[in-house]
């Protein structure tokens, strides 16, 4: 697997870089610091499986820098590095296709974790997104529509599913709480990723909230 990292902070590429050198399936690691430098690359043709590109570098209008990468490296997926940790410039990234967004404040376990779901061709969303990052005092998202962008409702058992996998549960715990098995949530779960046309299940929760379906 060809990675690489676009980030102008020296000492967190040198660890970013050292922490992807963890894993077997990497073949080729190339390390630049500056937008530049990556076009340099796009120009000689190079191409890569997966490019961390720190939102620094991207600019001031850090979308259209984003766009710009997209179209240089179509086949590759591209995941946000950032000391951003509002929702909006997350759920931003993810609308604009990331593979991932990973918060340069978190801890060292957090982002190794964040790696291998990467690394294994999976999609990382920070916690504090799946979660919410502004709950309400009881500490749990709300469903704020049934209403879907085709015209179709979500059901009331699919509204509740959507809410608890907002809140990390996992499937077993989401059956404990509705009363139901484990093979009805993932009946419920599959019929989400249906209606929000999304293939898992985190991406399901950020594109309820980016649609104002479920509470951010």
């Amino acid at each position: 697997m060809k990675v690489l990292i676009a980030d102008n902070h020296t000492l967190f590429r040198e660890g970013f870089s050292s922490q992807l050198q963890r894993f077997d399936v990497l073949t080729e690691l190339q390390e630049v610091k500056d937008f530049p430098a990556v076009k340099a690359l796009a120009d000689k043709k190079q191409s890569y499986d997966i490019i961390f590109v720190d939102r620094d570098i991207l600019g001031a209008e850090w979308k259209d820098g984003f766009k710009a990468l997209k179209e240089m490296f179509p086949q590759s997926r591209l995941v946000m590095l950032s000391e951003s940790e509002e929702q909006r410039d997350i759920l931003d990234a993810f609308d604009m296709q990331a593979a991932g967004y990973i918060t340069k404040l978190s801890n060292d376990s957090l982002i190794i974790n964040a790696l291998r779901l990467i690394m294994d061709g999976n999609s990382y969303v920070p916690p504090a997104v799946l979660k919410g990052m502004r709950r309400r005092a009881n500490g749990e998202s709300r469903i704020l529509s049934h209403a879907l962008p085709d015209g179709k409702n979500l059901t009331f058992r699919q509204s509740e599913v959507l809410q608890h996998l907002s809140n990390g549960l996992s499937n077993k715990q989401i059956a404990y709480e509705m009363s139901v098995s484990e093979a009805t949530v993932k009946l419920h779960i599959n019929a989400l990723l249906r209606h929000l046309h999304v293939e898992n299940r985190t991406k399901a929760v950020v594109t309820a909230q980016r649609l104002g379906i479920l509470e951010a």
